[in-house]
């Protein structure tokens, strides 16, 4: 692999922008169709992509992994926050649902200490609020959140790190391929009686819409995957956060909707703070873990 892909925080950037772009995809798609059918379709093309990906190896090992019980325990973490974000979006502007799913992040650096054995180091301690405030910036919410959409949506985020502490526990031992596969069937199952109860056929755009979607999501979800091997939990989830810089671009580039000073105040505040990190992180690279 080029020196470049074997850096984690870079890999997540990748995925970041990735997410960004399968966002903006699922944004066009759920002015056709609802947004449980929206998650049904991706989940599904992505089981399928990954079930493909594993058929086509010629020495490929048991689909069903070796951890099975924190496998599926990732799928349902990742599958229940994914839910509790679409059942937020039901009740809050799109800009709430995502910040408060972007406390993410915070969730991880903090449940790697005792779940994974990770030190928090004070530049981590001191960089999160300085991302908080630009990914608030750049996103602005309303401040009545204090409701059962808000606080599904914070609880979103808890489950989403709580799903990426396992993902960084099962690349020890798990193809990516395979945790992925975990999420991807259970969004799926999960998904379909939700998509069922108010289907509606998708149009010629829309299924694009919606192919692009599952493949992005696939690329993203490999890309975290494998960041998550080689960095440490913490200082990866943080790179998470550049995801509304890249979503902003996209809103200029679709939308035609100019970022104005508060959101360039913010891309500067999260852009700093993964420089810190980055910066802190090569100084501790003998500590971070090797690829595999």
């Amino acid at each position: 692999m080029p020196r470049p892909l074997q850096n984690g925080m870079l890999l997540m950037a990748f995925a970041a922008l990735l997410f960004a772009g399968m966002s903006a995809l699922a944004k066009l798609a759920a002015q056709q169709v609802p947004s449980s059918e929206v998650v049904f379709f991706r989940s599904l093309l992505a089981s399928l992509i990954l079930l493909s990906i594993h058929a086509s190896r010629r020495q490929a090992g048991p689909w069903l992994g070796k951890r099975k019980g924190l496998l599926l325990l990732r799928g349902t973490f990742g599958a229940t926050g994914l839910l509790l974000y679409f059942f937020a979006l039901d009740g809050l502007a799109v800009a709430d649902a995502m910040l408060l799913n972007q406390c993410s992040p915070l969730f991880v650096l903090f449940l790697a200490v005792p779940f994974l054995g990770e030190k928090l180091r004070l530049v981590q301690i001191l960089v999160v609020p300085f991302t908080a405030a630009g990914v608030l910036l750049v996103i602005r919410p309303d401040l009545n959140l204090l409701n059962p959409y808000g606080l599904a949506g914070f609880a979103s985020a808890a489950f989403a790190g709580a799903a990426y502490v396992c993902v960084r526990k099962l690349t020890r031992t798990e193809p990516s391929e395979t945790i992925i596969l975990y999420f991807a069937v259970l969004s799926t199952v999960i998904s379909a009686p939700l998509m069922l109860a108010d289907f509606q056929w998708p149009d010629g755009a829309t299924w694009l819409a919606l192919a692009g979607v599952g493949l992005l999501s696939v690329g993203a979800q490999l890309l975290l995957t494998a960041a998550y091997r080689r960095e440490k939990a913490g200082r990866v989830a943080m790179v998470g956060t550049i995801g509304p810089v890249f979503a902003g671009l996209l809103d200029l580039a679709i939308w035609d909707r100019l970022p104005d000073w508060p959101v360039l105040l913010g891309a500067i505040l999260i852009l700093g703070s993964l420089l810190a990190l980055h910066r802190q992180g090569r100084r501790s690279q003998p500590d971070s873990p090797k690829s595999s």
